[in-house]
């Protein structure tokens, strides 16, 4: 664990230095307090949910890196990384024009699902992830919907507008690959039902092939 602690630290170091530089500045904090230049409270409480959630997303992929036993699941996790440097120092770049300080952890929450990951591997390690990663991207996708329709500060909107897209991407490839290892999706429980219908019609059909026919009647 020392090793991966390590390696997160390393790759995430650049895009949280930029944050901490921001939050250690007095002209930030007294910006921050005075409306953000033009940044809305709404606004801001969004910039910091999608920073901490983005943080959670790759301390979460990187971990896939190193846990999981499937080369799909490992393969999503590079994407999810790929995405996840894009749009954050998208997010950065926005949070420092306004001189807005962003988090730089995971929330409780999602540092208690690291936690537990942390201590899975192999096909345990798979489901777990998956399962987290569905739950997760559905409230992301929820909230950027949300900040591009009625937020205050387009910049703010932009940047959700354009995440929404690659995020929707994302969480079709993650229902796709997530029967493969265990976990039941809305699509693959409607694939199930369709799949027992056509059974069931099937069925209906060959009984009505199969169904003895009254003899008919001669008439003289």
């Amino acid at each position: 664990m020392g090793a991966l602690k390590r390696g997160l630290l390393l790759l995430i170091a650049p895009l949280l230095l930029a944050a901490i530089g921001l939050a250690q500045d007095p002209y930030s904090a007294e910006y921050h307090a005075n409306g953000n230049g033009g940044v809305q409270t709404g606004d801001q409480e969004f910039l910091s949910r999608a920073a901490q959630e983005g943080t959670s997303r790759y301390q979460l992929a990187y971990l896939a890196l190193q846990n999981a036993k499937s080369e799909k699941v490992k393969e999503f996790a590079r994407q999810v990384l790929a995405d996840y440097y894009k749009s954050q120092s998208e997010l950065i770049n926005i949070a420092n024009q306004q001189f807005i300080a962003l988090p730089t952890m995971p929330d409780a929450k999602a540092q208690a699902t690291y936690d537990s990951l942390s201590q899975l591997q192999g096909d345990a390690f798979d489901k777990a992830y998956m399962q987290a990663m569905l739950k997760g991207q559905k409230s992301d996708l929820a909230q950027l919907k949300k900040e591009a329709k009625s937020g205050n500060n387009q910049a703010v909107m932009n940047w959700a507008n354009q995440n929404l897209t690659s995020l929707e991407i994302q969480f079709k490839d993650a229902e796709k690959l997530a029967p493969t290892v265990g976990v039941e999706t809305a699509a693959s429980k409607d694939k199930a039902k369709d799949t027992d219908k056509e059974k069931e019609k099937d069925k209906d059909k060959e009984k009505a092939e199969t169904k003895p026919q009254s003899p008919r009647m001669q008439t003289y």
